[in-house]
Parts: C-alpha cells; structure tokens; sequence
C-alpha cells in the first residue's frame, strides 16, 4: 500500500498511517521504546556521574543528577507499558504477528501470519481472531459498527521448547464494513485481535490497530 494512498482515511491518515505500522513492530523495533531505553540509560549514567563527582565537583554534579533524574523517569511510562509484553515473554514465549502493511483492503484478500517462539513446550487448545470498527469522537471511543470473526482452526497444534510455532489466516473485509476514516473531530478505527488458548497455561491475548482501505485503492 503507497503511502500516497493515505489520504483516502481523511485529513489524518498520514499521521495514523505511521502510528498504526509503528503497533505492529516488535517492542524493542519500535522507536518510541528504542528511545526509552536510551533515555532511561543516559539518565542512570548522569546520576551515576553525578554521584561519583559530587564530593569534588558539587554544583554541576547536582545538575547532573536533576538531569540525569528528569531523563530516567520520562522514560518510565514507555518502559512499563512494554512491561506485560515481556512478562508475557517469559511465560510462554515471543509471539509475533505480521499483517502486511498494517492494512486491509476491502473485498481483497489479506494474510495474518502468526509465529509463537515457545519459551517451553506447549500445546494450543484454540484460537479466536476478531477483526472490529469502532466509531471515535476524538479520544472517547463510541460504537462498534463492524465485528468480524476471523476463522482459525489450531487445536492440538504444539511446540516444543526452543521452537516456533507459525501459522497463516487469509481472509477479507467484506464490501458492506466501513473503511478506516481519521479527521479532526472523529474517526472509525480497525482493531484485529487475537487470543491464543493454551492446554497447561492461561491465554495469550493482544490487539492490534488496522486500517481498512476502500476497494478502489491500487
């Protein structure tokens, strides 16, 4: 999908386009979390500078830790929302899902791909995908407009420790769903989720944002 194309979503559908391809990245790939581990490092390194040179240097060691203690904790807010995603890591493994170009169009086919890197042995029960337009006026979410369930079929599927599971769903938007829509005052935004069930373990369950192009786009 070109990124002229964006502007078919409306006035904000290049700024959405970026965001929502920045959502599929794998938490580290993303450049929000690259520079909050950056930051968060730099910031540990000045207190540390700070602290060791206080005793000969007092006055600009101090700024060094203010500085340093800014920098550490505007990273904490990135930090502790990839926190479940690594949780999540260590208890079953790196689930990796990849739709391509973040995008749907619609009546056209679409392939989710899905690889699970098992951190352990483990056998899937099922699986459930739903692919959802929900209305938006601003930042107050409204009401669903389209639900769709997307089929999968993987019970008794497994892995052993140190592999990857994978598998690929095709399917489409149908014709009468409304397409991705972002302007100043409202917007109808795509999410796809999917919930991944476990024979021995809790669930494993993530959503994603979409966007779903009109079926005219080349």
């Amino acid at each position: 999908m070109p990124l002229d194309d964006a502007d078919r979503l409306g006035p904000k559908g290049h700024v959405y386009v970026e965001l929502v391809r920045e959502q599929w990245r794998a938490p580290l790939e993303r450049g929000s979390a690259r520079r909050a581990l950056l930051t968060s490092f730099l910031g540990a390194a000045l207190i540390v500078f700070g602290a060791i040179f206080a005793l000969e240097v007092y006055g600009e060691s101090i700024v060094l830790i203010g500085i340093g203690l800014v920098a550490f904790f505007s990273s904490l807010g990135e930090i502790r929302a990839l926190m479940p995603e690594f949780r999540e890591a260590r208890r079953i493994g790196w689930v990796e899902a990849m739709l391509d170009d973040s995008s749907v169009t619609i009546g056209e086919p679409a392939i989710l791909r899905v690889v699970l890197h098992a951190r352990r042995a483990l056998t899937l029960r099922g699986a459930t995908a739903i692919a959802e337009a929900r209305h938006w006026d601003r930042s107050t979410v409204g009401a669903v407009l389209a639900s769709i369930p997307l089929p999968l079929s993987v019970a008794g599927e497994s892995a052993a420790r140190g592999d990857d599971w994978r598998h690929a769903l095709t399917f489409r938007i149908p014709e009468t769903a409304p397409t991705s829509v972002y302007t100043s005052a409202d917007s109808i935004r795509w999410t796809l989720t999917l919930e991944l069930t476990f024979v021995d373990d809790g669930p494993w369950r993530r959503t994603w944002p979409m966007l779903v192009f009109p079926a005219d786009v080349s």
